[in-house]
């Protein structure tokens, strides 16, 4: 649906907006190059935040596409299933669409983790599209998808927690803050419970070294040179970015849906429907957004 589309646009920009320092953070820190504030203080060397927004035009600019794959995808795979208001349908649903965006989101991940990770002379450009060409010209189409197994394996489980949690929640109170709530811890334990996958895929995604040759070669080198705390490195800036972040991008959702429903069924539905968009999508929303 073109709602699910422009709210879940609208939603995913307000939320990487919100969170991309702590995610920089987190992959720093994911990587071995320090602790916390350590990484930290790296980033904000100079007083600015320059450093720490390397890398946000990689999942900007393709926000669009995953937010369509996921808020679509989500929404039409649950209203399909019998029950569809169930939990099950909810979990289900997203892990279908957790599933579907990891082939988007892969590549953009891995872009944005070796601008994050850049260094001085070692080669890569700074620029989004710079960075996409320069990978693509040293190691070929495969190098732009490498980690997609480990992204797939916690997307699918991620987003059928992200979402299934957050409807338990969000049940039977719409105010803008509980939906701010619900999504804010929804999105801390999606991360959380399968944020040991997340940093493997880190490692792999930023390893322009090729040190590691998979999932398993990571793990085992990983925890051999770094103990076993470094499956759990990071998680602090994970735990606030997921809450700022899910909550953030679920308020910003409602707030597009519920005002597309008001205009739509008030001063914009000439305009509505002169651009082609349906009288389907015009009532295609349901009780589960808040009150303005």
């Amino acid at each position: 649906m073109a709602l699910d589309f422009i709210a879940g646009c609208i939603g995913g920009c307000a939320g990487i907006v919100a969170g991309h320092p702590l995610d920089t953070l987190k992959v720093h820190v994911q990587s071995g190059r320090g602790s916390a504030l350590e990484c930290t203080k790296a980033l904000l060397k100079g007083g600015t935040l320059a450093t720490a927004y390397r890398g946000v035009g990689a999942p900007l600019g393709g926000i669009a596409v995953v937010n369509a794959i996921v808020f679509g995808t989500y929404g039409n795979t649950r209203r399909a299933l019998p029950n569809s208001e169930s939990l099950l349908a909810h979990g289900t649903a997203g892990a279908v669409s957790g599933f579907l965006q990891s082939f988007v989101l892969s590549p953009i991940e891995l872009v944005k983790t070796r601008l994050q990770l850049a260094k001085p002379g070692d080669g890569m450009p700074n620029g989004t599209l710079a960075g996409v060409r320069y990978i693509f010209r040293t190691g070929g189409f495969r190098a732009l998808y490498r980690g997609l197994g480990i992204t797939i394996a916690r997307d699918s489980p991620a987003l059928a927690i992200y979402f299934t949690t957050y409807e338990i929640l969000s049940r039977g109170d719409k105010s803008a803050a509980n939906v701010f709530f619900a999504g804010g811890v929804a999105g801390i334990l999606s991360w959380v419970i399968m944020y040991p996958l997340d940093v493997i895929k880190s490692r792999i995604q930023g390893d322009a070294a090729g040190r590691y040759i998979g999932v398993w070669d990571c793990f085992k080198k990983s925890v051999r040179q770094d103990g076993w705390r470094c499956m759990s490195r990071g998680m602090g800036a994970v735990t606030v970015r997921a809450f700022l972040c899910n909550g953030v991008c679920f308020t910003a959702v409602a707030w597009t849906e519920r005002a597309w429903q008001r205009y739509a069924t008030e001063d914009l539905r000439p305009i509505i429907q002169f651009a082609g968009f349906s009288e389907a999508v015009c009532h295609d929303i349901h009780d589960r957004y808040f009150d303005i």
